[in-house]
């Protein structure tokens, strides 16, 4: 990793690329890593135990911070004459930069990004715990089905889904669940309030599961009880659209031009102003990475990349309809990670 950076040592301090470093989670810590591969990890007392085994197996030396972290890189660079230590401009405060410049005496290189660069290709070991992940919040979601009906509300929906994932062996959620019923589902990041299902609603559900640090995500929209023509015409177009730009995710394309797949396929359709956020995003230790699918995105994907595919059409204060998976582009080409069924489904 280090070696594709144009410095002399790398200095990691963002908690999700000291993650993707040592495999080690914390609030508190900083990774020192020279070209030629020396690594330590600096932390507190309270995750110093945890810190060795886990930091300590990926090869770091492990030290507990006996000062400031400006202070053990000062000794670091002058153990190692460091003459340029790259930093992560994008994730530290002027003030941060002030005391490490002062401190290592060395010139400090941007890293621009790079690191986040490299997290975009996904090992196989990597999307493992992506797909883990997943298979947890399928199976939840499984399992909520025979729970909603009419009279449930939206927060005991959200609440009973993160309660399935977590007995299933979650280490915790993605982000904040979204279920949203009826008018509310016409609100791509509704929160669940306790407004309670009725017979004629859309529920949408967008969540997932974290395991090993990694995230998933799926969304799957349901109808209780009975559905409208316009509801079923409504499902059906954004899931044409949800198959055509799974198919298109290949390593190679452009972003932009497979949102435009299912921008085309719903504005056809009538729908084309309902339809306003990016097509996707990258998954991993972050929910949204780079590269994505988006109307301004220039990115081409590639091989390795687990991304989202989640076409909308949103009718302000009636109803809306999304459905998403995971598209893995491995090296035998794409993968869908997402298991779950997505025909229109009325219970």
């Amino acid at each position: 990793m280090v070696r594709e950076i144009p410095a002399d040592a790398v200095m990691i301090t963002l908690p999700v690329n000291r993650q993707y470093a040592t495999t080690f989670r914390s609030s508190a810590g900083l990774c020192f890593v020279t070209k030629e591969g020396e690594g330590y990890f600096f932390t507190d007392f309270r995750y110093i135990e945890a810190a060795t085994k886990a930091a300590g197996q990926a090869g770091y030396q492990v030290q507990m911070m006996q000062g400031s972290y400006a202070e053990e890189v000062k000794k670091l660079v002058q153990k190692h004459g460091v003459q340029t230590l790259a930093f992560e401009d994008r994730n530290m405060s002027v003030s941060e930069y002030e005391k490490f410049r002062r401190a290592a005496g060395c010139q400090l290189v941007p890293l621009e990004g790079r690191l986040e660069k490299i997290r975009e290709i996904k090992e196989e070991a990597e999307v493992e715990c992506i797909v883990i992940a997943q298979r947890f919040a399928e199976q939840a979601f499984e399992e909520l089905l025979n729970y909603i009906r009419p009279g449930v509300t939206e927060k005991q929906l959200a609440a009973e889904l993160n309660y399935r994932m977590l007995c299933h062996g979650a280490e915790g959620m993605s982000f904040d669940i979204i279920a949203v019923s009826g008018a509310n589902s016409s609100m791509p990041h509704g929160v669940p309030s306790d407004k309670p299902v009725e017979k004629g609603d859309f529920i949408t559900f967008d969540f997932g599961a974290l395991y090993g640090g990694y995230h998933s995500d799926m969304t799957r929209t349901v109808a209780v009880d009975h559905v409208t023509d316009e509801m079923r015409q409504v499902y059906d177009t954004v899931l044409k659209a949800n198959l055509a730009c799974c198919n298109a995710m290949q390593a190679g394309a452009k972003g932009r031009d497979i949102h435009n797949l299912a921008l085309d396929i719903i504005a056809k359709a009538g729908y084309g102003e309902c339809f306003q956020h990016g097509l996707g995003h990258c998954v991993g230790l972050e929910i949204h990475e780079d590269p994505r699918a988006s109307l301004k995105s220039e990115a081409v994907l590639e091989t390795g990349n687990v991304i989202t595919v989640e076409p909308g059409i949103y009718l302000a204060g009636r109803f809306g309809v999304r459905i998403e998976d995971m598209i893995w582009l491995s090296p035998d080409g794409p993968k869908n990670l997402t298991n779950t069924k997505k025909d229109l489904l009325v219970l």
